[in-house]
């Protein structure tokens, strides 16, 4: 995996090398849960966003206005009056005060380092998992050498920075999708630096009752993480349902036709046209969320087939077998290069995002800028819609990702064996291997997150937000 930064189309310069880039979201603590809490920003208000110049349809025609009263938009899932309606910030929460520092021990530590090593080994060679699933596995070898560090730290402060030392390289082991890593790992330590220091002012000091309460800590963060992909399907549900009744009438109406055999008329309603790609857990969860919950609107999916490994495909194979109703629910699998073709009459191009950069960029699989690129030149109306967790965004200046390059037999093994040996090793002949590339924010429409609906505005507090927690926890410099 080359560890060289692209820059995005973009004249944003990153700083620092690989092994030092990319943080996501920061939340603060919530009475809802330990890790599943509010954002605190100044004046973030999750159905704001910024207009945008220039683009085919502005970002206010989606969703600026007030939705409608609840009684005329009833999901079958449970949610709040207020998920649906602007928010008022709510006030910053303090950083928590981190222990002393102190630094590693330096004997007897082979166990530990064992752990970390092992751990970042597994994660860098992950090419299976989504950014969310890597974030959740970077948490439980985090747990995992948490309760090695307990066995040999003397002291609060040595057992932190054994925490910390174990999560940095967990938050870098893959450079190119560690947005969601490095900022499931460091709210996690900023909950429990909160939570030791309530347990300190009890009286408990020992170096176990800090090791119970991390061990608590990491289980509740795991169990709520777990209900991430139901919020992000909600929130894409309540969006949708907004947009076909503004945006797009027709899906929500039916048409008349008169058959040519007989002289009854049948009703058949236009269905939403969605294009998507890769494989993403958050695009299947959603999709089959609004397919259950709004039965008056059906669903044609165009998937890209996303060669080498066609997840894509694989995509489609699963939303298909899960569906609750396959009758309002239409799939078409085209191939990558037929994507300008796929993109006439598409009502919404629908991404996911391995990164969201403080301008609100998206680094998704490739094929993703083809998509938006297509859309937006074909169709006068389409929306383009990052569906993300909030924890993919970067702080300033880490906005840009290691390229990772697949070995090039993923797309040669397809290849006639006259035309492998032919080009093979050849020093002029060059197999292109990136699987991710930058989406400007321009071609973007609306980010979608388990917090509400954001703007680029928003996007940008955010990232402000979880580089001062970076700052705090990982450089231990004063909030």
């Amino acid at each position: 995996m080359a560890e060289a930064y692209r820059r995005r189309p973009k004249d944003n310069t990153p700083r620092g090398d690989a092994n030092s880039s990319q943080f996501a979201s920061r939340t603060g603590s919530s009475s809802s849960g330990t890790y599943a809490s509010s954002i605190s920003m100044k004046s973030f208000s999750p159905f704001k966003r910024k207009k945008k110049q220039g683009s085919l349809m502005s970002r206010e025609s989606i969703s600026s206005s007030q939705p409608e009263s609840q009684s005329e938009f009833i999901l079958e899932s449970h949610h709040e009056e207020n998920d649906v309606e602007e928010r008022s910030a709510p006030a910053p929460t303090p950083l928590p005060e981190l222990p002393p520092n102190e630094p590693l021990p330096q004997e007897e530590t082979d166990a530990y380092e064992s752990a970390v090593e092992s751990a970042v080994c597994e994660l860098r060679s992950d090419f299976s998992s989504e950014a969310r699933q890597l974030a959740d596995s970077s948490l439980r070898h985090l747990a995992h050498v948490t309760d090695i560090a307990a066995c040999m730290a003397t002291s609060w402060g040595e057992f932190w920075a054994m925490m910390v030392h174990a999560a940095k390289h967990l938050s870098y082991a893959r450079a190119s999708m560690n947005a969601a890593t490095s900022s499931c790992l460091l709210r996690a330590l900023e909950t429990i630096a909160r939570m030791w220091n309530e347990e300190q002012e009890k009286g408990s000091q020992s170096t176990s009752g800090l090791a119970r309460i991390a061990g608590g800590t990491f289980d509740e963060i795991l169990r709520e993480r777990s209900e991430l992909s139901g919020r992000l399907g909600e929130a894409f549900t309540q969006w949708l349902h907004k947009h076909c009744r503004e945006v797009l009438p027709h899906s929500l109406t039916f048409d008349q036709i008169v058959r040519a055999d007989t002289p009854q008329r049948i009703h058949t309603r236009a269905p939403v046209r969605i294009l998507t790609l890769s494989n993403s857990s958050t695009i299947r969860a959603a999709i089959l969320y609004a397919l259950s919950s709004l039965p008056d609107v059906a669903v044609h999916l165009t998937v890209l087939e996303c060669r080498p490994r066609c997840e894509g495909a694989d995509m489609a194979a699963q939303i298909y077998a899960s569906a609750c109703d396959t009758d309002r629910l239409s799939i078409q699998i085209v191939p990558d290069c037929a994507v300008g073709t796929a993109s006439y009459d598409i009502d919404i191009v629908l991404l996911g995002a391995d990164r969201i950069s403080s301008t609100g960029d998206v680094s998704n699989k490739i094929g993703s800028l083809a998509a938006a690129i297509c859309a937006k030149q074909l169709n006068k109306n389409v929306a383009v819609v990052v569906l993300s967790d909030v924890e993919k965004i970067s702080p300033p200046g880490y906005d840009t990702g290691a390229i990772e390059h697949h070995p090039s037999s993923e797309l040669t093994s397809a290849w006639a064996p006259a035309t492998r040996n032919q080009l093979a090793g050849k020093a002029n002949v060059d197999v292109f291997g990136e699987w991710f590339e930058w989406v400007p924010a321009n071609f973007v429409d609306v980010y979608v997150t388990e917090r509400g609906i954001l703007g680029t505005e928003d996007v940008e507090s955010v990232a402000r937000e979880i580089e001062e927690l970076e700052e705090y926890i990982f450089q231990q410099k004063t909030a």
